[in-house]
């Protein structure tokens, strides 16, 4: 998140969802373990590498109360329901987010957001 609205990303970069090989997979934004506050449904990745999940405002307003109330301490998770390609079954993985904060670039504050 940055402080200028010209430059923010509006978007969470999500890598290695089911090793290239999910489908049918169901992105849930959750607050805390259980309130979705966004859901996304994608049949196939764009590409093995990773999808560029578009955040809604409830989802980029408690990112940024966050960084400016509580410090790092996010209480945004993630719930990935996928189908394997080759084993057919359903798997699900629930990721806790973690804000990391790194050296300043020209006043503006870098962070990164981790789910582990």
């Amino acid at each position: 998140t940055t402080s200028n609205a010209e430059e923010h990303e509006d978007y969470l970069k999500l890598y290695n969802l089911g090793g290239g090989a999910a489908k049918k997979i169901t992105i849930e934004v959750l607050l805390g373990e259980d309130k979705v506050i966004q859901k996304k449904y994608v049949n196939m990745l764009p590409s093995k590498e990773g999808y560029m999940l578009p955040i809604n405002k409830r989802v980029f307003d408690e990112l940024d109360d966050t960084i400016k109330n509580n410090g790092y301490e996010s209480n945004i998770n993630i719930k990935l329901s996928y189908y394997h390609n080759v084993s057919r079954k359903k798997q699900e993985i629930f990721l806790k987010g973690h804000i990391d904060e790194f050296n300043n670039y020209e006043d503006e504050s870098i962070y990164e957001l981790q789910f582990i």
